[in-house]
């Protein structure tokens, strides 16, 4: 099995099979993507500002810089998880968004089941 279909498998694992057959699928879905970058996103934000207080205190090649140079490079080094732990944010939040633009481009079948169900008392629905 190549490494790219073991990638693929450990996905749908994490995030659910994408079996989009009904409101709450989508819903499901799109939660767990977000429970899955949510924790993501503070471990990177974090990490980053760890590497950068880490690295900070390095000593510096040049001593006329004053250790300048140090913090300069420390952050130019955590900039990128930095960056990462932004573009998780944003994958968390299009995850959200992707719920609330199903519910807004498709309100009036979502609304037409709900007054169909607001008769009923118990559904299976999962």
């Amino acid at each position: 099995m190549t490494s790219h279909r073991k990638d693929v498998l450990m996905s749908n694992e994490m995030l659910g099979e994408p079996d989009f057959v009904s409101s709450s699928a989508i819903r499901k879905y799109c939660e767990n993507a977000r429970k899955l970058f949510h924790p993501l996103y503070h471990e990177l934000h974090v990490s980053a500002e760890e590497l950068e207080i880490a690295l900070k205190y390095v000593r510096s090649a040049d001593p006329k810089a004053g250790g300048m140079d140090s913090r300069l490079r420390a952050k130019l080094v955590s900039r990128q998880l930095k960056h990462a732990a932004s573009a998780v944010e944003v994958a968390s939040k299009s995850a959200v968004g992707t719920y609330m633009a199903f519910l807004k481009h498709y309100s009036p079948e979502v609304t037409e089941s709900r007054k169909k169900n607001s008769r009923k008392k118990f559904e299976f629905d999962e």
